[in-house]
């Protein structure tokens, strides 16, 4: 019988995603665990099982077919290290074509280095959120209910040459449409971004962010505790856009993941969760 099996939930674990790891041990207990460079916080699974535990992953863009999970276990005999790994299915994200003025595409050394400092302070909200406690409970919901016109993880190609991944989800809006925190959490940062425009990040704790991006103004401020569904800000086209909309971004630690599959978060876990992929750990 294996030490120890892994799951994912909602099953499949696909790249680009956050999900639910659950890891359910036979003997032994848990102590702590990582996932693609990331802490994973594990709690007791909802199931009421001993030996049962769930933790949030986040699995990176263009991951290779399994996601190797280290685990700290211990036992009578002491603390021992275990590796698993579980199956991932590819997302095979599209390719979009966009125009936008040269000094977006190619930014001058100024403009590199404002966008090199801004990259570090939203680094350093998803690096604090690892000590944060668990702040969002139940669902995760829309921060608008509108059209999606550009999805997660297609390949930006500007002005002809590809530049990067679309990391996050834009929604359609005119100036000043309403836009609605996902989740329960702290407001960690309000700024003015070159390429992000004006950008909230909210910190839901154990390593979960969220941001909202271009926004024409904000309702909240740094610090300020907000709950699911309240209004934080508006629509906008401020920073690199070819248009008014939302920019929303999630991210576990410092992995962007797709922010459609927060809404697959649900308070508890399944007692029919797929186990699919389970691994025999080495030790």
């Amino acid at each position: 019988m294996p030490r120890l099996a892994l799951s994912a939930e909602p099953a499949p674990l696909t790249e680009g995603s956050v999900r639910w790891l659950l890891v359910q041990l036979r003997s032994d207990s848990l102590l702590s665990g990582t996932a693609a460079g990331e802490p994973i916080h594990f709690e007791a699974a909802p199931d009421g099982h001993r030996g049962s535990y769930r933790g949030i992953v986040g699995v990176p863009l263009e991951m290779p077919e399994s996601l190797m999970v280290t685990l700290v276990l211990t036992d009578g005999d002491g603390i021992d290290t275990v590796q698993g790994s579980i199956r991932v299915k590819p997302a095979n994200y599209p390719r979009e074509t966009i125009t936008v003025a040269p000094a977006f595409a190619k930014p001058n050394a100024t403009a590199t280095a404002r966008i090199e400092r801004e990259n570090a302070r939203s680094r350093e909200v998803s690096v604090a959120s690892r000590s944060r406690p668990r702040l969002w409970d139940g669902s995760f919901r829309l921060p608008r209910t509108a059209r999606i016109t550009s999805p997660f993880g297609a390949a930006r190609v500007y002005n002809g040459e590809v530049k990067s991944r679309h990391t996050g989800t834009d929604f359609a809006g005119v100036v000043g449409a309403p836009v609605l925190a996902a989740g329960r959490g702290v407001v960690a940062l309000v700024a003015d971004f070159y390429l992000a425009g004006r950008a909230v990040y909210i910190d839901h704790g154990s390593g979960l962010v969220t941001a909202y991006f271009h926004l024409s103004q904000t309702n909240i401020s740094e610090g300020d505790t907000v709950n699911a569904g309240q209004r934080i800000g508006a629509v906008g086209q401020s920073g690199r856009v070819t248009g008014p909309h939302l920019h929303w971004v999630a991210r576990y630690g410092t992995i962007s993941v797709d922010p459609m599959s927060l809404l697959q978060l649900q308070k508890g876990v399944s007692d029919s969760v797929s186990k699919e992929a389970i691994s025999t750990p080495s030790q």
